[in-house]
């Protein structure tokens, strides 16, 4: 069974799809006292013994005044012409800065970085970064509502959106980019990682849910 793109959103809690490189965090200088910007160096995060998981990128996320928060993410290197699931992983509520993964987060030694092993160190899922429509932690997994990589793996996302959890930890996410076509084949496969969906029966394999990018103020 392959995947290239969902047509009916699958939704799952931060609780379900998060269990929680080096890169670069800075405040800017902002624009005014009302305004608060912060730019990131986004990583990879699976080995580079995984095939097809180099990508890099850069993430821009701004609150402002009128209580809606803007993010910015640029990114190359991702799986061409597939829908990449991307998220504000942190604590809600908590001035808590986590990391993104690093060595030693292949707990289970099966050479990816899953979901519920990348969860210890980024946290569960604060917004989910869709393109349209709802941007809860229960639009996780609608992949019909993420941005997709051009034919050369290029990324490019921006919205303005009103997320009060995100507005409120906007300087403490760390900033989750999703999805490796580990076979190189053009799609998510249930197979092409050899392992077992990380929600069972969603149809969403578990290559389209590996983390590939992160980067936030703690990293």
């Amino acid at each position: 069974m392959k995947f290239r793109l969902v047509t009916a959103a699958a939704a799952v809690t931060a609780s379900t799809f998060a269990a929680s490189g080096a890169a670069f965090a800075a405040h800017d200088t902002n624009p005014s006292d009302r305004v608060d910007s912060y730019a990131y160096a986004l990583t990879a995060v699976q080995s580079s013994s995984v095939p097809n998981a180099a990508a890099s990128g850069t993430t821009r996320i701004t609150t402002l005044p009128n209580g809606k928060i803007r993010v910015q993410v640029t990114a190359d290197g991702l799986a061409p012409g597939l829908p990449h699931a991307m998220h504000l992983h942190g604590v809600d509520g908590a001035a808590t800065d986590n990391g993104c993964p690093g060595p030693g987060a292949d707990t289970d030694g099966d050479g990816f970085v899953s979901v519920p092993e990348g969860g210890p160190f980024y946290g569960g899922i604060l917004t989910s970064l869709t393109t349209t429509g709802d941007t809860t932690a229960s639009s996780a997994l609608a992949l019909d509502r993420y941005a997709v990589a051009d034919e050369t793996g290029h990324l490019s996302y921006s919205r303005t959106f009103r997320n009060d959890s995100g507005l409120a930890n906007a300087d403490t996410v760390q900033v989750v980019v999703h999805g490796v076509d580990v076979d190189g084949d053009g799609t998510y496969s249930l197979t092409d990682a050899g392992e077992a969906p990380l929600v069972p029966g969603s149809g969403i394999p578990f290559s389209a849910t590996m983390p590939a990018l992160c980067g936030g103020i703690a990293n």
